[in-house]
Parts: structure tokens; C-alpha cells; sequence
């Protein structure tokens, strides 16, 4: 028995809107407005996570809420991604195989038009020194987990309206 495997798709592509990389969820309104004053629903988001099903749970949380998500394995991947997606905010989690979240914060910082970059870290190890090695990467802010999604929601919102 022969298995037909379906073709790659680039999920870097320029057009949102017909890239599945970027597509809403399709079970809910792609405008599910956050708190007032919040961030733009419309601020892509390149989320980096090694992790199968923090990469699920986080993209489809923020697709629900109207973001165009692209998503990367790992923080390599992620910098490689940078020029295509053009991304709004770089969310990733602290432990990432290759280059980890602090090393792809700093990096991606200093990537040519990415300086303004806002940048959220999801980091397993709370306290003082996540927080200050999150800050002096250059992200805007540094979430501990575990968090919840309203939690996550916040953090995205502050580091876009900061952005």
C-alpha cells in the first residue's frame, strides 16, 4: 500500500490571508476583541516553542483572538523566518533547542529592521534572573510559567502597546 504524502506548503508565504501558516481558526471569528485598549488583533506574531503542544495551545489561542501566527520549532528556525513573516512580536519560550529564547531575542534585535521588535519570553524558571536576562536580551517582558491564557493575552497586548 502506497502513501501519498500532501506537498510542503511554505509557510512563509507574503499573503496572510491565503497562507494556512497565518489563516484564523476556522471555527471562530477572526476579530475576538482583547480588553479595551489592548493591542492590535492584526500584529503578527512569530511564535518559537520545541515544545509539540505549547506550539498548539499558544498559536491557536492567539488565532482565536485574531492574530496572524506563523511558528517555529526552534530559535534558529525563528531568526530564519524573520525577513519573510516581518513578524510584530517575537514570542518565545526560554528553553529552545539550538539557540535558546534569550539568545534568539538578542539576536533577532540586532537583525537589521528588527531593533523595535517586541519581544515576550515564556520562561520556565520565574524570578529575578529570568526576568533581568529577558530584559538585557531586549524583550519586553518575561512570562513565568505556568500562566494562564488571560495571563499570556496581557503580556502580548502590553508588549504591542509598548511596541
Amino acid at each position: 500500500m502506497t502513501t501519498t504524502l500532501p506537498a510542503p506548503v511554505d509557510p512563509l508565504k507574503s499573503d496572510p490571508p491565503s497562507d494556512p501558516v497565518f489563516a484564523p481558526a476556522p471555527d471562530v471569528s477572526p476579530m475576538v476583541p482583547l480588553a479595551a485598549g489592548a493591542a492590535r488583533s492584526n500584529a503578527r506574531i512569530l511564535l518559537a516553542a520545541d515544545s509539540p503542544a505549547a506550539r498548539r495551545f499558544a498559536a491557536k489561542l492567539l488565532r482565536d483572538r485574531g492574530y496572524p501566527v506563523a511558528v517555529a520549532v526552534d530559535g534558529f528556525e525563528a531568526l530564519g523566518m524573520l525577513d519573510k513573516v516581518k513578524p510584530d512580536l517575537l514570542l518565545l519560550e526560554s528553553r529552545l533547542a539550538r539557540l535558546d529564547g534569550f539568545q534568539t531575542c538578542a539576536l533577532a534585535k540586532r537583525h537589521p529592521g528588527f531593533g523595535a521588535l517586541s519581544v515576550v519570553i515564556l520562561s520556565e524558571h520565574g524570578g529575578l534572573y529570568a526576568r533581568v536576562r529577558a530584559r538585557l536580551a531586549g524583550a519586553r517582558s518575561c512570562l513565568s510559567k505556568p500562566f494562564t491564557a488571560e495571563e499570556l493575552l496581557q503580556a502580548i497586548a502590553g508588549a504591542l502597546a509598548d511596541g
